[in-house]
């Protein structure tokens, strides 16, 4: 019988890959399709390979309380609910994916998989299978990636984590940003550039910097958007549907951390003292009311919007009617003032003249200082 080549040269080179579970699985699958000669030199060569492919890939089983939190986790909501449907899930079936997990010392820092440790903790597992990866020079970054194209991160999270990272790496204040990114968009929406901008977020670093310089920006909102086009963000699209989420009132954001998403809260922003020509106290009710409404009705965002319609048109006509009634009323004394021709002036008695002159003058006065 020809000697057997060596399985684990028919693999090098892929040990570095590994890290990978889906490598991990093709290689295990490969090594399956070997085991068909049933060559005992081939058994043996088997079994050294997969001892190489568990310590090359650096997956283990690591005790849950030995693993920390990411205190750079930009996932700062995660619902009661979601963890729960993921524990029933990973106890029916198991845990899918590696966590990763960063080693310091005797413990280890979660990097990813949050949701994994937390939904472990629920089942009382005392392990979970993860892969160690080095400490990172800018965790907050690479964190920040993971999470921030997945669309179950809430905006409010995505939000604040991409003002953190941008804060950190420009120098920027972070409640600044808001301002400049809406500033220097609205200047290049009056100039036509702003598609010129968008165009720049699937190009290379080098294409971005120079198409940067050429719309004519400051120092600060050239930091400001090279940084959300190294992020692969479209500014526009950040100013629209994620700065709103920094400037939103406290219930609001309460509710988007309890599951409201993003594109509801968006709209139940209307409902504001302003527009609804109320209280705050009195909006803030109002909103609540409307955001209770939303969740437990599960409405989309058209039937939000419907409802949204309805109260305000409610407030509206009720601040209207009043408007209208107190318009009625100066239109009638001003035309009552317009009648009085010098003929009727002149008829008149010297004490009533006197008299209208000076309720003339209060009202003149009250004006004034309801104008100013």
């Amino acid at each position: 019988m020809a000697k057997l080549p060596k399985i684990s040269d028919r693999f090098s080179g892929a040990y570095q890959a590994t890290e990978q579970a889906e490598r991990i699985t093709e290689l295990q699958a490969e090594v399956e399709k070997l085991r068909v000669s049933q060559s005992p030199e081939l058994e043996q060569q088997i079994a050294t390979l997969r001892s190489q492919l568990l310590a090359q890939s650096g997956e283990q089983e690591i005790a849950v309380e030995q693993i920390d939190p990411n205190p750079y986790q930009p996932r700062q909501t995660i619902t009661p609910e979601s963890i729960q449907t993921l524990a029933h899930s990973m106890e029916k079936d198991g845990q899918i994916a590696p966590v990763i997990v960063i080693a310091q010392g005797e413990r280890y820092l979660l990097w990813d998989g949050q949701r994994r440790f937390e939904a472990a903790k629920i089942l009382g597992w005392k392990t979970l299978r993860a892969v160690s990866a080095p400490m990172p020079p800018d965790l907050h970054r690479k964190a920040l990636l993971t999470f921030i194209h997945h669309e179950d991160l809430n905006s409010l999270d995505k939000a604040e984590a991409i003002v953190k990272e941008i804060a950190a790496n420009t120098g920027i204040e972070a409640v600044e940003i808001p301002t400049v990114l809406s500033t220097v968009l609205r200047r290049l929406e009056r100039s036509g550039l702003v598609n010129q901008l968008t165009a720049l977020v699937t190009a290379v670093t080098e294409e971005q910097h120079q198409g940067v310089k050429h719309l004519g920006v400051s120092e600060t909102e050239e930091k400001l958007l090279l940084a959300l086009l190294d992020l692969a963000l479209n500014p526009a699209s950040v100013k629209a549907n994620l700065m709103p989420m920094l400037s939103m009132p406290k219930d609001l954001k309460a509710a988007i951390r309890s599951g409201l998403k993003g594109a509801h809260a968006l709209a139940l922003m209307v409902l504001s003292a302003k527009t609804l020509k109320i209280s705050e106290r009195q909006a803030t009710k109002v909103r609540i009311e409307a955001t209770n409404q939303v969740i437990e009705q599960d409405l989309s965002v058209a039937k939000t919007r419907e409802l949204i319609g309805q109260i305000k048109a409610k407030y509206l006509k009720s601040g209207e009617s009043k408007e209208s009634k107190a318009s009625k009323q100066v239109t009638a004394v001003v035309r009552g003032i317009e009648k009085l021709s010098p003929t009727v002036m002149a008829s008149a008695n010297p004490e009533q003249l006197v008299q209208l002159r000076q309720s003339l003058q209060q009202k003149l006065s009250l004006i004034d200082d309801i104008l100013t």
